[in-house]
């Protein structure tokens, strides 16, 4: 997933970037969520440091303190060094600053006519997302969701493969924040997935152990024919395939 970050200081420039932004990805239907819209750069940099992101910043210039958005955008760099960055600004003359500053932008936004501004903002969401789904983080299945669009899932986001019925190729992938369904085969998805870290438990389910419930690893030792994923999901093992996946959780 893609989050995407705004830090504008004008409360209007704010609100039409939230609406913006936020219509474009409901209506693209793109794996990106709003993560934060804030005035403070500091809300921004606190989020990402304690969390594995990658993000699409959209930075106002002119920030508090004068070229604050410049000196964000360094910082954002340390902790998202993939993150894509939109300075937005009201004085063209400071976009040859982001040189000295020596920050790759993905693309500058000056705060012209509304609608202006708005279609270069839903631009930057389709190149940075375009961007981010070609050039996937190591550590991450990709695949083809049911609107054609590619989506990528770091691989400790994700909980359990589900096939949404016996006579189904439809896969529902259920991650920890939401769930895809796409076409496939569970054969061709194991080849993707690291050995180790998945387990084809089930026909109907490839568990990711790292998600694993502590309780559900001493139930599965004792016997029982299911395991809980950390959301409380619950997922069948069978007879056959139990004794593999406890040698597994046992290594």
């Amino acid at each position: 997933m893609l989050s995407v970050f705004i830090c504008e200081n004008n409360r209007q420039y704010q609100e039409t970037l939230c609406e913006c932004i936020h219509n474009h990805i409901e209506q693209k239907k793109f794996d990106m969520e709003l993560t934060l819209c804030t005035s403070n750069p500091s809300k921004i940099l606190k989020h990402i440091e304690n969390t594995n992101v990658h993000g699409l910043y959209f930075l106002d210039v002119e920030l508090d303190g004068g070229n604050n958005g410049l000196e964000t955008a360094k910082l954002i760099r340390r902790h998202d060094p993939r993150g894509f960055i939109v300075f937005v600004t009201a004085t063209p003359e400071y976009m040859s600053l982001t040189f000295e500053y020596k920050v790759e932008a993905l693309s500058y936004i000056q705060k012209t006519d509304e609608k202006v501004v708005r279609q270069k903002v839903c631009e930057c969401i389709e190149d940075a997302y375009d961007k981010h789904v070609s050039r996937p983080r190591v550590g991450s299945f990709i695949f083809k969701g049911q609107n054609g669009l590619r989506v990528s899932c770091g691989f400790d986001d994700i909980l359990f493969f589900e096939t949404e019925s016996p006579s189904s190729k439809r896969v529902i992938l259920h991650t920890k924040k939401r769930q895809y369904k796409f076409y496939n085969t569970f054969g061709e998805i194991i080849k993707e997935l690291p050995i180790g870290l998945f387990f084809h438990c089930h026909k109907s389910y490839i568990i990711n152990v790292g998600n694993l419930t502590e309780k559900s690893v001493m139930e599965l030792r004792q016997g029982k024919d299911k395991v809980t994923m950390q959301n409380g999901a619950v997922c069948l093992v069978s007879t056959r395939r139990r004794s593999g996946l406890i040698k597994l959780l046992s290594s």
